[in-house]
């Protein structure tokens, strides 16, 4: 497998959310002390296909190497068997476990499904009391702060967005060039809503029922996004 392949799957497997996809969080309150929240994970056709092929590759690439450990290894046992020297046989090192970019795509939480455009989402919702919101692709968690009036004040720390984003991604000189292809116009769009927004750092929706924010993930990744210290929105309950 060359050294682009290698950058490309060494960089998706980094990835916690965003590797190729738009995602969007949605969170509604539907009470004073409970909330629904819905993680959405969008991979577009090309996307889900190109990880496809490189998931082919890297998988003949790894078996490749395991068949030529086995057949070694019988090659001892069979020579030594026939009672003859088997000390120039040569047993070739065991590939570096393929860990397939397709399947991780939905290993944090959530449900895959395969779209008839030829794309894939990736759907982890959750709802309940606010003690009982957790989606596994989030670090740190939606934090929900009820308000003297009744209302509660939903936020999410801008830096676990990056985290959320980046994972484990190392940038290397072969990825950073690669990059730019992979998350050109994705973004991650937030979403706090309820039966009126009384206060918010993001955009007001006209009804005044939601607050919504788009960031570009490539802004993300680059730090070129002027973002505040956190994205949040007081919501009265329906």
């Amino acid at each position: 497998m060359g050294r682009p392949a290698k950058a490309i799957i060494a960089l998706l497997l980094g990835l916690s959310l965003g590797g190729c996809v738009d995602v969007s969080l949605d969170v509604a309150l539907t009470s004073a002390s409970t909330a629904s929240a819905t993680l959405t994970q969008e991979m577009r056709p090309d996307a889900y296909v190109a990880t496809s092929v490189v998931d082919t590759i890297g998988g003949e690439t790894w078996l490749a190497g395991m068949t030529a450990v086995e057949d070694a290894e019988k090659a001892i046992v069979d020579t030594e068997a026939d009672g003859k020297d088997a000390s120039s046989i040569i047993v070739p090192p065991a590939p570096e476990p393929y860990y397939f970019v397709a399947d991780s795509f939905c290993t944090r939480g959530g449900r895959m499904l395969e779209r008839v455009d030829g794309g894939a989402t990736c759907m982890d919702s959750s709802e309940g009391v606010f003690a009982e919101i957790f989606l596994g692709a989030l670090d740190d968690q939606i934090e929900f702060v009820p308000q003297a009036d009744g209302s509660v004040r939903i936020s999410l720390p801008t830096a676990q967005i990056l985290r959320a984003i980046a994972g484990e991604m190392d940038i290397t000189q072969e990825s950073a060039i690669i990059t730019p292809a992979l998350f050109k116009d994705r973004k991650i769009t937030l979403r706090f809503s309820g039966d009126a927004v009384t206060d918010t750092n993001m955009k007001l929706a006209k009804d005044e029922k939601s607050a919504s924010q788009s960031v570009l993930i490539l802004d993300l990744l680059s730090g070129t996004a002027d973002l505040p210290a956190e994205y949040y929105a007081v919501v009265r309950a329906p």
